[in-house]
């Protein structure tokens, strides 16, 4: 199961980028559920491995084209 260790890889490797905040933690938790689900879809057989991992190969690549989303600034009453 050589897939199935990449596609982990690459989840950890998102968790990664996740926790420095080299990219959007909202988009990269979703990422990072979405590959961990491909990653069980393929382990049930449930999922081609190559389309699986292509898959997460490109949300991952979305996740980092995606520029950073700007911290939620303080609500002011004007």
């Amino acid at each position: 199961m050589q897939i199935v260790s990449l596609l982990r890889a690459l989840r950890a490797d998102v968790e990664a980028d996740v926790e420095t905040g080299r990219v959007d933690g909202h988009l990269g938790r979703g990422v990072y559920a979405y590959v961990g689900a491909l990653a069980r879809l393929v382990e049930d057989g449930d999922r081609d491995p190559g389309i699986a991992l292509n898959e997460a190969r490109s949300a991952a690549g979305f996740l980092r084209a995606v520029p950073r989303l700007p911290d939620v600034r303080p609500w002011s009453p004007r």
